[in-house]
């Protein structure tokens, strides 16, 4: 079986972006393992282009966050499976968003995307959803019918998220790092959507907790409007952050007491998975996914009641056998989730006799890895070398140099080269004879 996976499906949105990184890499290890199917990097244009089915036997889109149809693919691929997850638009409308205005502009979408979930979802063969709140809400807002879907949680890297060898000291290093007063603290990621995330009720429970005594920080990192910074202004112990570098942000996870993301709604919410390999315990909401993935390793509060997010930040403040037995659930709890048990699931979904080789691997095999560098190097170019030329040129020697010398290495792309890694040496290696 060839597969095929759309790259440049949510570029914009990193957690997606992640996924399909993530869901790759594992799936190409099974590739590299079985040697039973193919699985190749595409752009998403590319199902349009002559006959998807001549070149590829599945497609696979395992980001679709949101409530977006890939309706390219209903007209064009014969065999399809989708990942979806969050669509707290379709169910929360103007409520969700950060200006009630544009839900002029967004209504009108949303109701055009519902009636092609309604009309082609027959011509998926299956949508793995996170969680079974996940699967009800496909169901009731989307129509998906229950025997299309298959509940498959996401992963967390476990090689990268991992509790710190000496806490106190990671603290002090970051906070040191970010000029950030060394005392205790919560820690809260968020994103531009700080209506979803509930924020502005965080930054006001957490004011009334630090009145009644409450003496750990609260740091906020993410992107975020100018209306955060406002409403956190005149409050003391809070320290809002931009982007920070993935390895600061692990730093920043490991050293707090508790992660909180008291969401009005989250699909899944991979911070709190990664917090929990940390073995930092969350405070998150008691709808939606977060109770089946945090299950009874932190604490739950409603999101739209102050009253308890004050409560619960008090409690772990307050109380450190609390806190210790809630770290220690929260990493043990973690290890129930992984991207290698996420991509064996969905792996069972190709429906691929995995003891079975398939009929001239080497040479799809072949295929696959020219395609995905080509793919990747489309969509995350090195911007200290224009490679426009070598890919309008089919210049692989080029491309290939390129992904040596960069593409494994950098956080964008690694993933998505990794299975093609002896290949790449092995061609790179004939170059340079």
């Amino acid at each position: 079986m060839k597969v095929a996976m759309p790259i440049n499906w949510n570029l914009d949105a990193s957690s997606l972006t992640n996924i399909a990184r993530h869901n790759f890499r594992e799936l190409g290890k099974i590739m590299n393992k079985t040697q039973s199917f193919t699985i190749s990097a595409i752009g998403i244009q590319s199902v349009g282009l002559g006959d998807f089915n001549q070149r590829y036997d599945l497609l696979h889109i395992p980001n679709m966050g949101g409530y977006r149809f890939a309706t390219n693919a209903t007209d064009h691929c014969k065999n399809i499976i989708f990942g979806l997850s969050g669509i707290d638009e379709v169910i929360y409308g103007k409520d969700i968003l950060i200006w009630h205005d544009s839900w002029k502009v967004f209504e009108p979408l949303i109701k055009k995307e519902l009636e092609k979930w309604k009309k082609y979802v027959h011509k998926v063969k299956v949508i793995h959803v996170t969680t079974n709140s996940e699967k009800e809400e496909m169901h009731k807002y989307l129509g998906v019918p229950y025997e299309k879907m298959k509940i498959i949680p996401h992963g967390v890297d476990h090689n990268f998220f991992k509790p710190s060898k000496n806490k106190e000291n990671t603290r002090k290093d970051i906070l040191s790092k970010l000029k950030i007063p060394n005392q205790k603290y919560f820690l809260n990621i968020g994103e531009l959507n700080f209506v979803r995330k509930n924020q502005i009720r965080l930054i006001e429970a957490f004011s009334i907790a630090r009145k009644s005594g409450l003496n750990h920080n609260l740091i906020i990192a993410g992107k975020h409007y100018p209306e955060i910074e406002k409403k956190a202004k005149d409050i003391d112990g809070i320290f809002i952050l931009d982007w920070i570098p993935n390895n600061d942000l692990l730093s920043l996870i490991q050293g707090a007491d508790a992660f909180l993301l008291p969401s009005i709604h989250e699909g899944f919410g991979m911070p709190l998975v990664e917090a929990m390999a940390c073995g930092i315990p969350c405070i998150s909401s008691d709808c939606h996914s977060p109770p089946e993935v945090i299950s009874n390793c932190g604490i739950l509060v409603k999101p739209t009641n102050v009253a308890e997010i004050v409560n619960a930040m008090l409690s772990l403040a307050n109380n450190s056998q609390l806190l210790d037995e809630l770290s220690k659930k929260s990493l043990k709890r973690s290890y129930d989730f992984s991207w290698e048990k996420n991509a064996q699931q969905i792996f069972e979904l190709y429906d691929i006799d995995s003891t079975k080789p398939m009929e001239n691997f080497d040479k799809f095999y072949d295929l696959a890895a020219y395609r995905t560098l080509v793919s990747v190097c489309d969509f995350f170019p090195n911007k200290n070398q224009n490679l426009i030329l070598s890919l309008l040129k089919f210049d692989y020697s080029d491309l290939i140099k390129w992904a040596i010398n960069f593409g494994l290495d950098n956080p964008l792309t690694k993933d998505f080269l990794a299975p093609f890694e002896e290949w790449l040496n092995n061609h790179s290696n004939k170059i340079y004879q």
